[in-house]
């Protein structure tokens, strides 16, 4: 059951890749899903003693999956400590169903922040968090399955700015194409607050993580287009660190 939250919550200094409302493509398809109900039990905030939030996604017993622009602090041009990371798993209205500290972080090697945003970049924006808690049997977790395909049928869902106390699904939306890098082009309503939310394909009834949103682009045309990274540009390393080849529901006592 959801219990009261009882760490500091924090937002990040996030570059400007998903800012403001301009991840809306049109109307806005996204709809309030419930915390406590598997997989939306999977996804959480991303959380830093300094204020501020990303989003997140379990892909194993103690690991997330995340974007690493989440733990750059741009004004001190640093990396966070990892001793002021939380995961807190099924964040609703200020409760949660588990939250654990981030023991270690492993992001990608390619990501140089110094470097300016592009979609090269994003295409590479990811992190690993180790936690120091077993909060996947508790809430379950997400298998890491293939990289999407324009006929896929996708659902997004993480903390967006104007909702940060819920999560917030976009059922049915669809990829448009690879961008520099192989960054996945998405058109799934994702905002500031979304970046490291799991993108999601459904197997029967067995859901899978087909990749991380990270970035909002404009562009040359006008469209404003999602980025995500792909599954296959984190599998190796998420699966030596602990990451589930299959999906699992929560453990039931």
């Amino acid at each position: 059951m959801l219990r009261p939250l009882l760490l500091a919550l924090c937002l990040f200094a996030v570059p400007g890749a998903a800012e403001s409302l301009r991840g809306i493509k049109g109307a806005d398809d996204r709809q309030v899903v419930p915390a406590g109900v598997y997989p939306w039990s999977a996804v959480g905030r991303v959380n830093n003693s300094n204020g501020g939030q990303c989003s997140g996604v379990l892909i194993g017993p103690r690991l997330a999956v995340t974007a690493a622009h989440c733990l750059w602090n741009r004004r001190t041009r640093a990396w966070m400590p990892v001793a002021s990371l939380h995961f807190v798993a099924g964040w609703e209205r200020g409760a949660y169903l588990g939250a654990a500290r981030v023991s270690a972080t492993r992001v990608s090697t390619a990501f140089d922040p110094s470097r300016p945003y592009s979609a090269a970049l994003a295409a590479v924006d990811w992190a690993l968090l180790e936690l120091d808690a077993d909060l996947g049997t508790q809430v379950g977790w997400v298998g890491l399955g293939a990289a999407p395909t324009p006929e896929s049928e996708l659902v997004t869902v993480g903390y967006g700015q104007d909702r940060p106390h819920v999560p917030t699904a976009h059922r049915g939306c669809a990829m448009t194409g690879l961008g520099e890098g192989g960054i996945i082009h998405h058109e799934c309503d994702a905002v500031h607050g979304d970046s490291g939310a799991p993108v999601l394909v459904w197997q029967g009834e067995s859901p899978s993580l087909a990749a991380i949103h990270v970035a909002t682009f404009t562009m040359k045309d006008g469209r404003v287009l999602g980025g995500a990274v792909p599954v296959p540009a984190f599998a190796a390393a998420a699966r030596s660190m602990g990451a589930g080849r299959e999906s699992r529901p929560p453990t039931r006592p």
